[in-house]
């Protein structure tokens, strides 16, 4: 019950991305142990010990989220498919020391893409990026949430 709560907040946050901008102080950022790249433009807008989120606007969000488990992942993907959330696999890569699964997602008048970056130590990282619809998709990879995966460390 409370991932649900977790994940309805940050979907909530990806659609509605009305957050007041903290200037982000260098060009990375971390969450627990693991650091990564802040694309050029981006801001972090709310850091917690489970989730960084990033805007360049309110339509652009990147939200970096560090899962309890892997059975989290499963959870996860179940609960975007209840909501109506249309998910299409990608072709899975490796990131570093990190397997990749991407998906490209539509979810009312957002799309985007979710990457599930497991390195095996247990505690998946979920990347996910969103913007309008009205705007031409952009590819796996390339759009602003892969540079955190790539970087990703």
């Amino acid at each position: 019950m409370r991932f649900k709560n977790i994940f309805l907040s940050v979907m909530i946050l990806i659609l509605v991305g009305s957050m007041t901008a903290i200037a982000a102080a260098d060009d990375y950022e971390s969450l627990g142990d693991y650091t990564f790249d802040i694309p050029d433009g981006y801001q972090v807008t709310d850091k917690t010990d489970e989730m960084v989120t990033m805007q360049v606007d309110e339509d652009h969000p990147i939200i970096v989220y560090k899962l309890d488990s892997v059975a989290d992942v499963d959870s996860f993907m179940s609960l975007l498919e209840t909501t109506g959330c249309k998910l299409v696999s990608e072709d899975a890569f490796q990131a570093g020391s990190f397997n990749v699964t991407p998906y490209a997602y539509t979810y009312l008048d957002a799309q985007g893409f979710f990457y599930i970056c497991d390195d095996g130590k247990g505690t998946p990282i979920l990347v996910a990026s969103s913007g309008p619809s009205t705007e031409d998709p952009l590819t796996v990879d390339d759009n602003p949430a892969r540079i955190v995966v790539d970087s990703l460390e």
